[in-house]
């Protein structure tokens, strides 16, 4: 699905993000696999896949505010203390234990969010600007695939922020802060509100029944549900779809990016089975018990390299950010996808502050209940791809 193309139709009001600010947040963790040395600087772009990919994290933003109220950009704040992998260890052990699910559909609805720096009259603060889009895999592939995105709210983002927007008349919209040189067309206005707008849907029939997230391949549901739940077995498996996919990337930054096994519908044995593997590279590390931006605890993991990127905020093009992952500590699955963190203090941002994340919602796995197209939403032309 090209979310981009779909909220640019549905949402004209809504400035976009840069061609630069989207390559660069496309790129940086891709690079991260490709690379595990690289720093700074833009790389080549990841592998495209649905919309429920990290891909859209940057096109649009953060946190419901009708789901979590007062929710703002706060540091992580760290619970317990991390012990290496052992970790996901134990968490393998506990999801080994967890009954088995099924329904007629897979279900993924994500809020994808942004931090935002704007000004309005003599005032500039953040803004947190949120999307949700809620995608239906059907486990017959006769029935089409189905997914809605909308524009949920561009708030201002802490108490401080909401007294600074009021001081300046609380305007209905405020024009961002982007970097010296950057177009004009890529640097707007932004409209300021609570309410859900430019809602589109789309269907399609998947003939192959392909699931639609291809980081790992061309997978059919079928096939996700007869992974190996034995590590070895789980490696060698993986290791066959890598031959099977030519690419540029080795095997063991393939078997890095098998992380993404955990956002999709397998078994809790098999998802067992991939936090073992994941607990055993050199490139996975643990870092504890977090609270997430939706005030849930997690395990924050690294799977890939997470440390030395650098983003744009407001005015500032190069601050300092770091990535997690942060899992459901009761499943092992994805609670939040490439959380961007400030690694700095930077004008109008603290060292801590989320920049932007994917979350998924607690509507998330198997379903029998069908989708239905939203009120008001309008249905896009455009096949799923």
């Amino acid at each position: 699905m090209d979310e981009f193309g779909l909220l640019a139709k549905s949402l004209p009001d809504a400035p976009p993000p840069s061609s630069e600010v989207v390559d660069r947040a496309r790129a940086r963790l891709s690079a991260a696999q490709a690379q595990p040395s690289a720093v700074r600087g833009r790389t080549a772009r990841r592998r495209a896949h649905w919309g429920w990919t990290a891909a859209a994290t940057v096109a649009v933003v953060t946190a419901v505010i009708a789901l979590v109220a007062g929710l703002t950009p706060a540091s992580v704040p760290v619970i317990a203390p991390p012990r290496g992998n052992d970790a996901l260890l134990r968490l393998a052990d506990d999801v080994t234990r967890l009954p088995g699910r099924t329904g007629a559909y897979w279900r993924r609805p994500l809020l994808n969010s942004s931090l935002m720096r704007v000004t309005a009259g003599k005032a500039t603060f953040n803004v947190l600007h949120v999307s949700r889009v809620d995608l239906w895999q059907p486990r017959d592939p006769r029935d089409p695939v189905q997914a809605w995105t909308r524009l949920e709210s561009v708030r201002p983002a802490t108490p401080a922020d909401e007294r600074l927007w009021k001081a300046a008349g609380s305007p209905s919209s405020a024009q961002r802060v982007c970097t010296p040189g950057t177009p004009a067309k890529d640097c707007g206005k932004v409209r300021v509100g609570d309410g859900p707008s430019g809602c589109v849907y789309t269907r399609a029939v998947e003939p192959d029944g392909v699931f639609g997230d291809r980081r790992l391949g061309d997978l059919t549901l079928a096939a996700l549900a007869a992974l190996p739940t034995d590590v070895d077995a789980l490696r060698e498996r993986l290791r066959g779809i890598w031959r099977t996919n030519p690419q540029d990337e080795s095997f063991e930054q393939f078997l890095a990016g098998s992380a993404a096994l955990l956002e999709m519908p397998i078994s809790p044995a098999v998802r067992a089975a991939a936090l073992r593997l994941l607990a055993g590279l050199p490139t996975t590390t643990t870092g504890g018990t977090v609270v997430d931006p939706l005030g849930r605890p997690g395990l924050a993991v690294a799977f890939v390299k997470s440390e030395g990127f650098s983003a744009e905020f407001g005015a500032d093009d190069e601050v300092a950010e770091r990535y997690t992952t942060i899992l459901d500590p009761r499943t092992g699955a994805v609670l939040v996808s490439d959380a961007a963190i400030a690694a700095e203090n930077a004008e109008g941002l603290t060292k801590g502050a989320y920049l932007n994340y994917t979350a998924r919602t607690s509507e998330a796995g198997w379903t029998d209940d069908r989708p239905a197209r939203p009120r008001g939403c309008k249905l896009s032309p455009r096949p799923i791809p």
